[in-house]
């Protein structure tokens, strides 16, 4: 019996434009997703995938820029957030189906507001699920299921191995976006390169012993000179307040992720490079998409032996 491919595809807002890669790698090797479990972004480009509505996605997002996805949303104060994203869903209205009718298993996860709890969606209208399931806490409402209110799934489970495991998938590859996070790389110098001793340097042809010395000072003053600035432009540097927001965020998904992968291992993990990437990096859907492209090919015969191997 051949074993059945899962997809976890993870949380990671535009960077999530590189599931789209993941997937048209897989049809080059010719080989169709059994499951997708998918949070936040990865539940979005996994559930138009299953739903016919890929070609249009990849579309809307290669056309898309930070000023136009900004407008794609209402400001609106509501519940657990200010913005309204029913405006950005509505333009997929026609693609909603039932979650049980689409051509794989697929399940999106979301995160219970009201005691913490990871929220697995298997069943009903799509749509509501992927808005549940992406629901950055703060920026984008609460969505009300079933009694309960939701938000981005990347809170619980930002990368849903153990949900592509209880759909039914035997191997299954994870993409993890996070896994390299962006840092504010200016805040960790290198080591010191202080040396130990200053040698006395080779006197040059014909150089008195005086104009060695003399070079020799010169060099030194200089180094010192250049450590100082080096040193004080570091000391008056500060971290920005959205540079910080968004960096800590990163570092958070990065343990909270590598945690979860470490309870719930893959078969194959994906974690291509992307921590260049803003929260606004919506214009970078080719460069996007071609990086997750590639990673999904490293691994290709990784994944052909995994699905053998039964």
């Amino acid at each position: 019996m051949a074993r059945k491919l899962g997809l976890a595809l993870g949380a990671g807002a535009a960077r999530g434009w590189a599931h789209i890669g993941v997937l048209r790698g897989l049809e080059e090797i010719g080989v169709a997703p059994d499951v997708i479990a998918g949070a936040s972004v990865g539940a979005l480009v996994g559930g138009a995938y299953l739903c016919d509505a890929l070609e249009a996605f990849e579309t809307w997002a290669r056309e898309l820029s930070p000023l136009s996805a900004v407008s794609s949303f209402s400001l609106s104060p509501g519940p657990g957030g200010i913005i309204d994203g029913r405006a950005a869903f509505s333009a997929f209205a026609e693609f909603d189906r039932s979650i049980e009718d689409l051509p794989a298993k697929f399940g999106a996860v979301a995160t219970d507001i009201g005691n913490g709890a990871e929220v697995w969606m298997t069943t009903g209208p799509l749509l509501p699920a992927l808005r549940a399931s992406s629901a950055i806490p703060v920026l984008f409402h609460a969505i009300e299921r079933d009694g309960r209110w939701l938000v981005d799934g990347a809170v619980s489970n930002p990368t849903p191995v153990s949900l592509a495991r209880d759909l039914g998938a035997d191997v299954v590859v994870a993409v993890d976006l996070t896994a390299v996070p962006k840092v504010l790389e200016r805040f960790d110098p290198p080591p010191p390169s202080v040396p130990a001793v200053i040698e006395r340097p080779a006197m040059r042809p014909a150089e008195k012993l005086t104009d060695a010395v003399s070079r020799l000072i010169e060099d030194t003053q200089r180094w010192v000179a250049e450590q100082l600035a080096l040193a004080k432009a570091r000391q008056q540097a500060r971290p920005q307040l959205f540079e910080t927001a968004y960096a800590t965020a990163d570092i958070f998904q990065m343990h909270l992720s590598r945690a979860r992968l470490q309870l719930d291992r893959p078969d194959v993990l994906l974690k291509p490079d992307m921590r260049d990437a803003t929260p606004i990096s919506f214009d970078r859907a080719d460069e996007f998409i071609e990086q997750g492209r590639q990673a999904l090919l490293a691994e290709r015969r990784v994944i052909e032996r995994a699905l053998e191997d039964g």
